[in-house]
């Protein structure tokens, strides 16, 4: 398996967590935004490498 396909199979598995996190009803918005964002940023470190 080549290193690309491993990076977008990563980076699509977070905009999938991402989202569920963002669909999820919570009381906690600061967490979950928080979360989300971090989802975020771990993208753009696979993806860009920083």
């Amino acid at each position: 398996m080549q290193v690309g396909v491993v990076i977008r199979m990563l980076a699509a598995r977070l905009e999938r967590e991402r989202a569920a996190a963002l669909a999820e009803q919570t009381e906690d918005l600061g967490w979950q935004a928080g979360f989300c964002e971090g989802l975020k940023h771990a993208q753009h470190v696979i993806r860009k490498g920083s």
